[in-house]
């Protein structure tokens, strides 16, 4: 599909809460884009018909020339949302794997090549520096991208300059080793780097490992739940400190839950 129309002021319903929106008509030829900017100037309505006018493209495009649909799918809004709200390629997109980065190639004036797309001399399936000046990171594999946007806020800084870094990570890249590292290295450092979480419970494959299985077992195991019950009451005894004491107790426990299982560095 190649143009998309906003519905008539006062009649378009928003997908998520139903809620009504107000916007004028207006219709744009999604092969014609040649830069970003334009995102800027559209309102709530507009920005949601342009999200699903790039989806039913997505959807056709793909059928023909095959790709990662699933990823894409599920970035189009937060894309959208992304380029109304920084300034590419000012601002730095850094696409953790960057097969997800097909609506960035669109909004970013590549939609008149989606029909060569991962064919020889054709649009490459993930950013491609020589490709576009928005594709500032090259990338292929889980994880990375948090590295990447660390050594590009070191960069920045003693430049002098002051645009924004925005590695775009997935809930289950977040699990590798080397995003975690570069996540710890980056709040030591204290430099200003906005991540953003993609927490959309979807990955190529479940999460694994070690910690998370055991984890999972110990939490959920009844007897666990006696022993948390009987300490908690055992606590309480403890004259006048004893419900200080279990509270304490009760906030460590939390902490380190979160921070292995769910991952408060957010």
């Amino acid at each position: 599909m190649e143009t998309f129309k906003v519905a008539r002021k006062g009649v378009y319903q928003n997908d998520i809460d139903g809620e009504i929106l107000e916007s004028e008509l207006f219709c744009l030829d999604l092969l014609k884009i040649t830069d970003p900017a334009f995102v800027k100037d559209l309102d709530v309505a507009q920005m949601e018909a342009l999200s699903a006018d790039i989806r039913e493209f997505l959807i056709q495009s793909t059928s023909k020339t095959g790709g990662h649909i699933g990823p894409n799918l599920g970035v189009v809004e937060l894309t959208v949302a992304l380029h109304h709200c920084f300034d590419s390629p000012e601002d730095k997109f850094l696409w953790d794997v960057g097969h997800q980065s097909y609506v960035h190639k669109i909004l970013t004036g590549r939609a008149n090549r989606f029909d060569t797309l991962r064919q020889h001399d054709g649009l490459d399936g993930f950013p491609k520096r020589k490709e576009s000046e928005h594709d500032v990171w090259e990338t292929g594999h889980s994880s990375t991208s948090l590295s990447a946007a660390a050594g590009m806020a070191i960069a920045r800084d003693i430049r002098g300059q002051k645009y924004h870094v925005l590695p775009i990570i997935g809930d289950g890249a977040l699990t590798g080793g080397m995003a975690l590292e570069a996540l710890n290295h980056i709040g030591d450092m204290k430099k200003n780097v906005i991540v953003v979480l993609n927490d959309n419970n979807m990955s190529i494959a479940p999460n694994v490992g070690a910690m998370h299985n055991v984890l999972g077992k110990l939490r959920t195991s009844g007897k666990f739940k006696r022993a948390k019950k009987d300490i908690e009451a055992a606590m309480k005894k403890i004259p006048t400190a004893g419900d200080k004491i279990a509270g304490a107790a009760e906030r460590i426990k939390d902490s380190i839950k979160y921070l292995l299982v769910q991952g408060t560095f957010f």
